[in-house]
């Protein structure tokens, strides 16, 4: 059964480090803006690299094999904790079936975040790596569907669906 008080000391302590970083205005105006924001490490800036990319590994394995209960717990801890959902990565590759899971699975765990426009550029973008590096992507997309939520956030349908409509078999 997943305790979410054992993770809210840390995920808060994360959160605090990063909230700065997070809501730190971006200058638009600045022609160099952009490359700014990509060149920019917001866990390494706030010194929690380490023990955020710990913890969301932890809840990623947390979340796959925890049940309906717990992976909405855990969703909703990402949904209190904006700075750390934004900002914590984990430290896979994109193009083994491994990591790509385990990226869907924080995918999942975002359950499309802040902005489903972001959401739907990033997973497409991920399926998209991985196919070309020759993963099998469908078995996946259906095993992560498959503990995704169901609820329709923005109207643009659940989860679940987008990711079982990046399947070949759609």
């Amino acid at each position: 059964m997943f305790a979410e008080d054992q993770w809210l000391p840390l995920i808060r302590s994360i959160d605090e480090r990063l909230d700065p970083i997070a809501k730190r205005p971006v200058d638009i105006m600045d022609p160099n803006w952009l490359a700014k924001l990509r060149s920019s490490s917001p866990m390494d800036e706030a010194g929690v690299r380490p023990a955020a990319e710990e913890l969301l590994q932890r809840l990623v394995h947390e979340y796959a094999s925890g049940d309906d209960a717990a992976r909405a717990s855990i969703r909703a801890l990402f949904r209190r904790f904006s700075s750390f959902a934004w900002a914590a990565t984990l430290p896979v590759p994109r193009t083994t079936a491994a990591g790509v899971r385990e990226r869907l699975l924080h995918f999942s765990i975002l359950d499309q975040g802040r902005d489903p426009r972001d959401a739907t550029l990033s997973l497409d973008d991920l399926v998209q790596t991985a196919r070309g590096a020759g993963v099998e992507v469908d078995p996946l997309l259906k095993e992560v569907a498959s503990l995704s939520s169901r609820e329709d956030r923005y109207s643009w349908g659940s989860t679940a669906d987008w990711l079982l409509r990046r399947g070949v078999a759609g």
